[in-house]
């Protein structure tokens, strides 16, 4: 397990009981668990587990049918968790009419940072992106708008970072970008939560969440053979 910080104990993250149907079925059947401030925990499970749903509930697009989700207190959903939160999805949605800068721009702006250029070309380098800081994402390959859309999340200010599935479409520098800024964000006291089946996250976080079948069916240490597809 890797951890490059001192982390708090106190939970950013606290799901209770929650439960979620569709058309008659369970997707998430009681899930419980809680996510600390300055931690990383990965959410694995195989496809139709239930990770993409929780993590909509987790930012207030789902709601629960019972149960409840607290960010730092505040009700999943609300303005005051909204606040505190970014997330980046695993089908990037991206606006055809705005450039890659000016994307960053409008997500900074958003959240109340005005003076950003800086940390802005910083992400699009860090990415490797900064030859396409003033294109339209017309066009643009499945892992461009991967970077884009993590570039974004990252681009706001937040103390609760969710991402669906991060690695999907990166190369192999895009994954090194995402990894260090993931341990930034840690260091930073964030509170991380990422869906996900690369072994690459689980070796970086500090605790893993495994659903089966909508149930939550281990909590604790990460471990790479826990990892379902």
């Amino acid at each position: 397990m890797a951890n490059d910080s001192k982390k708090s104990t106190s939970s950013a993250i606290t799901v209770t009981d929650v439960v979620k149907k569709y058309d008659g079925g369970t997707i998430l059947d009681k899930v419980s668990f809680k996510v600390s401030q300055g931690s990383i925990t990965v959410l694995v499970g195989s496809n139709g587990a239930g990770k993409s749903t929780l993590i909509k509930a987790i930012c207030g697009l789902v709601k629960p049918d019972s149960g409840n989700i607290l960010l730092f207190g505040a009700k999943a959903g609300s303005r005051e968790a909204r606040i505190v939160t970014s997330v980046a999805f695993d089908e990037p949605s991206l606006y055809a009419d705005l450039t890659v800068f000016e994307h960053l721009t409008f997500s900074a702006r958003l959240s109340g940072i005005e003076d950003s250029e800086e940390r802005l070309n910083e992400l699009l380098e860090k990415f490797e992106i900064s030859y396409l800081s003033e294109r339209l994402p017309r066009g643009f390959s499945r892992g461009q708008r991967q970077k884009v859309a993590l570039s974004m999340a990252l681009a706001r200010s937040f103390k609760i970072l969710l991402l669906d599935e991060p690695y999907v479409g990166l190369d192999s520098a895009g994954k090194t970008a995402l990894v260090e800024l993931l341990k930034e964000a840690r260091a930073q006291k964030v509170a991380v939560l990422i869906a996900t089946h690369s072994p690459e996250l689980v070796a970086i976080a500090d605790q893993m969440i495994t659903l089966t079948n909508g149930k939550v069916t281990y909590t604790g240490e990460p471990k790479i053979d826990r990892i379902e597809r």
